[in-house]
């Protein structure tokens, strides 16, 4: 973004010093979140060399359909988000609103279609709970680390969204090319959702199987 694309906020006094604070202290937080999705890995490899069996019969039990859907989801609203950055660093405030809204709405998609899986999970007593479905005591492990892992991620997203709505507030109102350092902020943490979803995707839907 050019420095003269964003309006200038208290404390700063210059747009440029305020868009390196912005994005600085972001890439702060997004390296936080990944060293805790990190703790996340390396504790699921350490019990899956521990439980192999366990943990292959226990992936079994994954949606498949489910995870990929939602990876196509989240892949294209990263593209949206993607275009809507880039068509307001030229100035087409109409197909960053667009791009916003497209978003938001694959988000919500994402939400929608990961709420039936664990629906689905949920009746197939695929908690680990009392009544537990499966008989091994390792697959326990597994989807411990399932839900931990999908529901922060969800938290993550949830947080994501909210920003997407802001991000939409603005364009309504014609405050968006006025806030360039939010678009460019929301943009790099939606990213940050998707990188962390695909390597989810990856560790309990494929790795296993």
């Amino acid at each position: 973004m050019t420095e003269a694309s964003a309006t200038l906020h208290e404390p700063f006094e210059s747009k440029v010093r305020q868009r390196e604070t912005v994005i600085f202290g972001l890439w702060i937080f997004l390296t936080s979140e990944l060293l805790l999705f990190a703790g996340f890995f390396m504790g699921f490899a350490a019990y899956r060399h521990a439980h192999q069996q366990a943990f292959v019969e226990a992936a079994q039990h994954t949606n498949l359909a489910f995870g990929t859907i939602n990876t196509v989801l989240l892949f294209t609203s990263s593209l949206c988000m993607s275009v809507g950055s880039r068509a307001l660093e030229v100035r087409q405030s109409r197909l960053a609103e667009l791009a916003i809204w497209a978003t938001l709405a694959l988000g919500l998609a994402f939400m929608v279609t990961k709420g039936l899986e664990y629906r689905e999970d949920i009746q197939e007593h695929l908690w680990p709970g009392l009544s537990f479905a499966l008989s091994d005591p390792a697959s326990r492990i597994f989807w411990g680390f399932y839900w931990t892992m999908t529901v922060v991620h969800l938290c993550h997203l949830t947080v994501g969204l909210g920003l997407m709505a802001r991000l939409a507030w603005f364009a309504r109102t014609g405050q968006l090319s006025a806030n360039t350092d939010a678009m460019e902020a929301s943009s790099l943490y939606w990213h940050l959702v998707d990188v962390v979803w695909i390597v989810v995707f990856t560790t309990l839907y494929l790795v296993c199987r």
